[in-house]
């Protein structure tokens, strides 16, 4: 190859130089382009999985982040809730309708109360706004087949369904439950006697009528029932309001907290 280069004359020496120089280059190019071509072949799509998959990643650590913040609020919004009267230990509201009213009754549910012939539950009827006051005398009583309370009409009217009722149950160190007796009944008067209402004027007390303490018959008491503190005995009493005699074996559930001055 050099002898015949050197028989070339010089002007086309200089040409195959050139072109040999050209080819080189041209060879080198095209060398890096395909290797460029065949490296990005081989990193570009996993490099774009890569990417996509931490962009997957990062977007489900900051759902998660995200989540965790709002369970977080929805813990302190659940603490925030609680009672601020550390008398009632659990508060809700019912509402009757077809499914989980009877008749005259309508059961109520919660944890603390299924199953506890025994809890102290007391309900007042919730009053819409510009609405009149539930027409009926309210109470509760413990449904053994079901193992659940539940709310009753004393007159024995069906529950309207949509019906609205304010739930408590309060801590057992701050309710009982009266019976209504031959020794502290009077007239329309039965009078309260334990240590949390004795001699205590400024004490709060709420009062639902229980029809069946404890399961079993009861007692009816068709009338507005109320509370008064006798001064002279100082003793609490609970009284019909509309002066009708207080029958012997009538119970109610109490809760009393504390009064201000």
């Amino acid at each position: 190859m050099i002898e015949w280069l050197r028989a070339l004359s010089p002007p086309l020496r200089y040409l195959v130089y050139v072109a040999g120089v050209l080819l080189v280059l041209l060879v080198s190019v095209g060398i890096g382009a395909t290797a460029a071509v065949v490296v990005n072949w081989q990193s570009g799509p996993a490099a774009t999985d890569t990417a996509e998959t931490s962009t997957l990643q990062g977007g489900e650590s900051e759902t998660t982040g995200t989540a965790g913040a709002s369970d977080g609020t929805a813990i302190e919004q659940s603490n925030d809730s609680k009672n601020p009267d550390d008398t009632v230990k659990v508060s809700f509201v019912h509402r009757a309708t077809e499914e989980n009213s009877r008749g005259d009754y309508t059961y109520i549910s919660d944890p603390s109360i299924d199953g506890d012939p025994t809890a102290i539950v007391v309900v007042s009827d919730q009053k819409g706004r510009g609405s009149a006051s539930y027409p009926h005398h309210i109470g509760v009583w413990y449904e053994a087949r079901a193992d659940k309370w539940a709310i009753f009409n004393q007159d024995r009217a069906a529950v309207p369904t949509g019906a609205t009722f304010e739930v408590e149950v309060p801590q057992a160190s701050a309710a009982f439950v009266h019976h209504a007796g031959l020794l502290n009944t009077a007239r329309n008067y039965t009078y309260l006697d334990d240590p949390l209402t004795n001699g205590d004027p400024d004490a709060v007390l709420s009062i639902t009528q229980n029809w069946n303490p404890g399961g079993g018959g009861g007692v009816y008491n068709n009338h507005p029932v109320g509370t008064v503190y006798d001064a002279k005995l100082d003793k609490w009493a609970i009284l019909n309001r509309d002066g009708a005699p207080m029958p012997k074996g009538a119970a109610f559930n109490v809760i009393v907290s504390a009064g201000t001055s």
